[in-house]
């Protein structure tokens, strides 16, 4: 009889980061079911939690108070999920409830949920794209940035290649989760596989869904059946039946990583949600964490076979060179042009007309741009520009062009063609079939149908010069995914970028520039190579911390004590495990504290946080 029920909560609270024992009333004794969530009272607090059944036992020398009411009939935990979030919880140090909060949605008792449609299938619909060797379990592919034809429409080689071997485990009655970073690429994917009749089979897991849409795909992909979960970064949490492969596309966006906690990126989680089943991490460059998995034997390389994109370089001299020019004037007639910049707006800096100096806000000290013509403002506060903070001119003067500026420049040199600009706040409402420039920002640049006749890079020194130890790599990431744009007879010109990067993109060599980041990393002892944690603490308690995780293994890389303390540690993968147990014990010890009117954790954990380094 199931007299108990072992219930965790949904928390983010560490100190509820464990089960607890509650009797089952009679009178729900008969309906109580392992994953239901389930509704409970702790301790002396009359205010209701909420949780989720993991085990029923019939008795406990714990159980001392009975639980409220099944909040849902249905079970939404399975035990797959529960063991792989438990599983990340550790690896974050943080409660199990913050990764459930991410993984189970809100109950919505007046949704309905639609059944899937039955697909049954005998051969594949797709054609798989040709690969230099056959996919091993774990595989690692570098794609070719090109675009295949399907149904008389145009897709990426790596979506076919997903596409492909999804198909091949819904006929082996298995499931996929299929994860890209980008709602355009979403719904690519989506697009694919309703053009081959497999609507019926998809549950989609996209970040701009309503609540009701997401409780709906997370309902539909629990049950007893095969299906396609396609999404952004939070499908890696679908419930789905058997799962048979799990695959990432481009897994360096910034998309992929949760930017608070519990910083989780979805590379790290594929691998560990894979575990023994098949796995696919595909780009169109090679970034240096899978550089690493592959090194070490983790990860089978491959590539996908196809004729190489035309892409030239022009080193670096004036903004808009002579090979710019020529690249518009030959293919303006032909088709439409992608001009990509790394930044939006009129100027993406200002300077003083005065002393020269670079702009900064007197009220935040953030930086002072040109959102539009004439036009200052802050771009942290957006409080207007008044006068320099050197100097008191109340003049300033434009920096480079960025997205909204190089519009009207490219507008006076070609007089008869469209221009229009894409970022993330403006698309252009259509574009021509030729005769058009689309002057975009990195991802967001619209589709063309038949893709662009030509791809024109500009201001390469930008992303070059970020303040970032990913800079060479996330700049190739940005390129690439532009060109992937292009048409098949299309062309690329990359402008002002140094000869030795140069050659080896134009020569595809994305391998051999990872692995010369990596080496330089290994040197460092920089992450990937290693883990990183940022710590911050009362004093007392930081350095208590400090003291054992050192011993551990771990590494001090920087430190400052304060009323706010925090420390930078450093530690191997292999100490992962432990130093993680270590900090996780230590904030179960650690007081929360009050700091102005913000209630604070005793211990604030970030780890694998690039953004601290």
């Amino acid at each position: 009889m199931n007299a108990v029920a072992r219930v965790v909560a949904e928390s983010n609270l560490i100190q509820l980061d464990r089960e607890f024992d509650f009797l089952v009333p009679d009178h729900l004794r008969s309906a109580i079911k392992t994953g239901q969530r389930v509704k409970f009272e702790i301790g002396r607090s009359k205010k209701a939690h909420t949780g989720f059944v993991t085990e029923l036992a019939e008795q406990s020398q714990y159980a001392t108070s009975e639980l409220l009411e099944i909040v849902s009939e249905s079970p939404v935990l399975t035990p797959e999920i529960y063991s792989f979030a438990r599983q990340v919880a550790d690896r974050q140090s943080v409660a199990i409830g913050e990764i459930l909060a991410l993984a189970v949605p809100d109950h919505m008792p007046r949704i309905a949920i639609q059944d899937p449609r039955q697909v049954e299938l005998i051969l594949n619909p797709f054609t798989e794209p040709k690969l230099d060797k056959p996919l091993g379990v774990r595989s690692a592919v570098l794609s070719a940035a090109r675009n295949q034809l399907f149904e008389g429409d145009r897709f990426p080689d790596w979506a076919q290649l997903f596409a492909f071997h999804a198909v091949e485990k819904l006929i082996a009655g298995q499931s996929s989760i299929l994860i890209v970073p980008e709602q355009s690429q979403l719904r690519l994917l989506k697009r694919l596989f309703l053009l081959a009749g497999l609507g019926g089979a998809l549950v989609e897991f996209g970040s701009g869904q309503k609540k009701s849409e997401r409780f709906q795909s997370f309902h539909r992909a629990l049950l007893p059946s095969a299906t396609i979960a396609i999404g952004t970064r939070s499908a890696i949490y679908a419930p789905v039946h058997n799962l048979g492969i799990v695959a990432l596309f481009d897994d360096l966006d910034d998309s992929l990583k949760e930017q608070g906690s519990p910083f989780t990126h979805a590379r790290e989680l594929v691998l560990m949600r894979a575990s023994n089943r098949s796995l696919v991490l595909a780009a169109n460059y090679r970034s240096v964490e899978v550089q690493r998995l592959v090194e070490i034997g983790y990860l089978t390389d491959h590539t996908l076979i196809s004729a190489p994109a035309r892409i030239a370089f022009s080193e670096p001299s004036l903004r808009m060179d002579r090979a710019s020019f020529e690249l518009i004037r030959e293919k303006v007639d032909v088709g439409p042009i992608l001009v990509l910049l790394p930044r939006k707006g009129n100027s993406p800096a200002a300077f003083c007309a005065g002393c020269g100096g670079k702009l900064r806000c007197k009220n935040c000290g953030g930086p002072i741009w040109e959102p539009s013509a004439a036009s200052f403002a802050c771009k942290l506060c957006r409080i207007g520009f008044s006068s320099c903070q050197d100097c008191g001119t109340s003049k300033a003067k434009s920096g480079r062009a960025g997205s909204s500026r190089t519009v009207s420049e490219l507008g006076k040199a070609f007089p008869q063609v469209l221009i229009s600009e894409s970022t993330a706040d403006k698309q252009p409402s259509k574009i021509l079939p030729s005769k058009h420039i689309i002057v975009s920002t990195p991802g967001a640049s619209p589709v063309a149908p038949n893709g662009y006749s030509a791809v024109l890079i500009l201001d390469c020194d930008i992303w070059l010069s970020s303040q970032s130890l990913q800079a060479e790599q996330l700049a190739i990431r940005d390129w690439m995914e532009a060109i992937e744009l292009m048409a098949d007879d299309g062309r690329a010109v990359i402008a002002g970028i140094p000869n030795a990067l140069g050659q080896a993109i134009t020569l595809g060599q994305h391998r051999q520039l990872a692995k010369v980041a990596l080496q330089d990393l290994q040197a460092l002892n920089l992450p990937p190579v290693a883990r990183v944690a940022w710590l911050q603490a009362s004093t007392e308690v930081l350095l208590a911390v400090l003291e054992e995780v050192k011993e551990l293994g771990a590494q001090e890389l920087r430190t400052e004590l304060g009323e706010q303390a925090s420390s930078l540690i450093r530690f191997s993968y292999q100490n992962g495990p432990q130093i993680s147990s270590a900090l996780r014990r230590h904030a179960l010890k650690a007081n929360a504290r009050l700091v102005g009117a913000n209630k604070r954790r005793g211990l604030r954990i970030a780890m694998d946080d690039w953004s601290s380094l």
